[in-house]
């Protein structure tokens, strides 16, 4: 962010209006003014994720309250699971989870301070550390689907 210095202050200097932007004849920014910057592109497409992860959350909910009524609701609900709409549905929400996990975990080093005595650790560990974080719990949940069904020493399911 630059400045100029007047003779009484320091102002602070504009950015330049996108292309395509005239205020005096159409106020306001263009449609598609978040597409010309990466960071407002990413920053759009993680407030647009919030609403595919709550779409998401209020079926699962709605789910799970279906399948308290018996076998066959829970055998309704596996083959709506099957569903191509369904598929589409929970793969373009993972994605949006793991874009807005990725941009949270990213901003780690930079709102929370760690201090090893009097010694402050870097924004980059801690932002390392968030990861590794992460990773070590989505294995652990991995492992845990995988495996968690299974009997001990016959290797079937139960």
């Amino acid at each position: 962010m630059s400045h100029t210095q007047t003779t009484v202050s320091w102002v602070r200097n504009v950015a330049t209006a996108p292309a395509g932007y005239h205020s005096a004849t159409r106020p306001g920014l263009p449609w598609g003014w978040w597409r010309a910057n990466h960071r407002y592109t990413i920053y759009m497409l993680r407030e647009l994720s919030s609403l595919f992860i709550a779409l998401w959350s209020v079926r699962f909910v709605m789910q799970l309250d279906r399948m308290r009524s018996g076998k066959n609701a829970y055998e309704a609900v596996v083959a709506a699971q099957r569903h191509p709409l369904s598929v589409l549905l929970n793969l373009v929400t993972l994605l949006f989870a793991i874009l807005h996990s990725v941009t949270f975990l990213q901003l780690a080093g930079t709102v929370q301070t760690v201090r090893l005595g009097a010694r402050r650790l870097p924004a980059e560990h801690v932002t390392a550390g968030a990861f590794a974080g992460w990773a070590a719990a989505s294995l652990m949940l991995l492992v845990t689907l995988l495996c968690g069904g299974r009997k001990e020493g016959t290797g079937q399911t139960r």
